[in-house]
């Protein structure tokens, strides 16, 4: 069963495999966590929930993310992507300026996504 309220939608450690669509349909939410669950990859349709603040990828098997991450304006509580296949971040992340936390470790990056620099850049 999944945690939820109006704004909050918690579907940790539910090995789920990929996100079901009616996850997508949520635009209210504010707060996603979907660590833990063997996701491989994740839809475009994310871009669509504007209101996130908050979304948890960690512990899966993701091997990329899609731009639609970047639309996510809302964005600015924290980012979860630890412990995930990741070798790159999109370039337009850099466009996720409200964001104050970002795990990126135990990825299989040979080096910092150039993106992060962009992202530092609206710190100064």
């Amino acid at each position: 069963m999944a945690e939820h309220s109006d704004s909050h939608l918690s579907l940790w450690k539910k090995r789920l495999g990929s996100v079901p669509d009616w996850v997508w349909e949520r635009a209210d939410l504010e707060t996603l966590v979907l660590a833990e669950n063997e996701l491989c990859e994740l839809s475009e349709r994310i871009g669509a929930m504007k209101r996130l603040r908050m979304l948890d990828l960690g512990h899966n098997n993701l091997t990329h993310l899609p731009d639609a991450l970047s639309r996510l304006d809302a964005l600015s509580d924290f980012l979860y992507l630890h412990d995930n296949k990741l070798r790159s971040l999109p370039t337009c992340f850099e466009r996720l300026s409200k964001l104050r936390y970002l795990n990126i470790s135990q990825n299989a990056f040979e080096e910092l996504p150039p993106c992060i620099f962009g992202m530092m850049a609206w710190l100064s």
